[in-house]
């Protein structure tokens, strides 16, 4: 597998002076979020394109801690271009999360927006590689390896996606409508950063993008992922009471909806056979055969337990479900106080000492 260059492409298509393609980290840093969060509960200001907020960016972990199992929800293949998206009834909704990007359900198709430091050759050169880091064997000791690469792979992956994305002028069109893409670049731009990621070294070897996914992030080596499969994966790996990929209630209403539905459908099933079992012991024929009454005995005693039994469940979860997250808020209120170094339950606000 022949190595990929520190960039991808040499063109800056945001740059209209290319004299200042190689800038120092503060214009780099305007790019980035204004903000971002070191630990889920600590908000910090980036004073550089520090490596913890490029990992953050980047982060793909929870789906590679799955990828034996992501065939089941999606196949290695380039996602579809956008207006096949939107053909397909799916609404683009804009999300900045990278282990989100190409998550599709419920009618809608979730994707990070292409970021301006990933269009800009000097980045990739500066923060994605490092010239001074070696591979080393997996039992040779030493520092943890460099994780460079893997950020590499990751923004590799997620740049491909949107080549895979923006196929046609109108996918370009619609993206600069969502604000998936920099509002200042041109058609034409677009096509020759694509050209050129594609071309490689130019060698002609027609492999297109096969020689670039031998690269990237296994993440990235499928396209489009069902949302519903994933919350199934990390439903069946992390147990019932997890929030799963993306938390599919936010509500204890929305849990009711959901969950109601196949319960109105058993009782919907339930009242069709009733009515079939009257109508056959109102036929001579069904009402004198003793395994017809049986079955019909049978029957009737279990559409009656059925429904009470699902509801009582129903109830039990949802209590559960209520216990589960009463005792994590509040052993998460007490890391917090622990982190901040005080307890504000006692304390009085302004208004109250008056």
């Amino acid at each position: 597998m022949a190595p990929l260059p520190a960039s991808p492409f040499t063109c800056n298509i945001l740059e209209t002076n290319q004299e200042n393609v190689q800038d120092d980290g503060n214009r780099l840093l305007d790019q980035f979020p204004a903000s971002y969060r070191a630990d889920p509960d600590d908000l910090r200001a980036p004073a550089t394109p520090e490596l913890d907020l490029i990992a953050q960016e980047m982060n793909v972990k929870r789906l590679h801690g799955i990828i034996h199992l992501l065939w089941l929800a999606g196949r290695p293949v380039p996602p579809r271009p956008l207006h096949y998206q939107l053909a397909l009834g799916r609404e683009i909704t804009v999300i900045e999360r990278m282990e989100a990007h190409l998550v599709w359900g419920s009618g809608r198709i979730y994707l990070k927006p292409l970021p301006r430091y990933l269009l800009n050759p000097h980045f990739w050169t500066s923060y994605l590689s490092c010239s001074q880091c070696l591979p080393r064997q997996p039992l040779e000791a030493g520092p943890p390896p460099c994780p460079h690469p893997r950020l590499k792979s990751c923004a590799l992956g997620f740049l491909l996606s949107y080549i895979a994305l923006i196929a046609y002028e109108n996918d370009f069109l619609i993206a600069k409508d969502k604000r998936l893409i920099p509002s200042e670049i041109t058609w034409p731009q677009w096509r020759q950063l694509v050209r050129e990621v594609l071309a490689g070294d130019g060698d002609g070897d027609g492999d297109g993008a096969n020689r670039l996914y031998a690269h990237v992030n296994p993440r990235f080596i499928y396209g489009e992922l069902r949302l519903n499969r994933l919350n199934l994966i990390f439903f069946a790996l992390q147990g019932p009471l997890s929030t799963g990929f993306v938390a599919t209630w936010n509500s204890y209403g929305a849990f009711y909806r959901d969950n109601s539905a196949w319960i109105i459908t058993v009782i919907a099933y339930i009242v069709l056979v009733l009515s079939a079992a009257q109508v056959g012991l109102s036929t001579t024929r069904l009402a004198e055969s003793d395994a017809f009454q049986d079955a019909s005995y049978g029957f009737t005693i279990l559409s009656l337990v059925v429904p009470l039994f699902a509801l009582a469940m129903l109830v039990g979860l949802s209590a559960v479900l209520w216990a589960y997250n009463v005792v994590r808020t509040r052993r998460f209120e007490a890391k917090r106080s622990k982190t901040l170094g005080r307890a504000w339950r006692g304390e009085k606000t302004e208004s109250q000492q008056r």
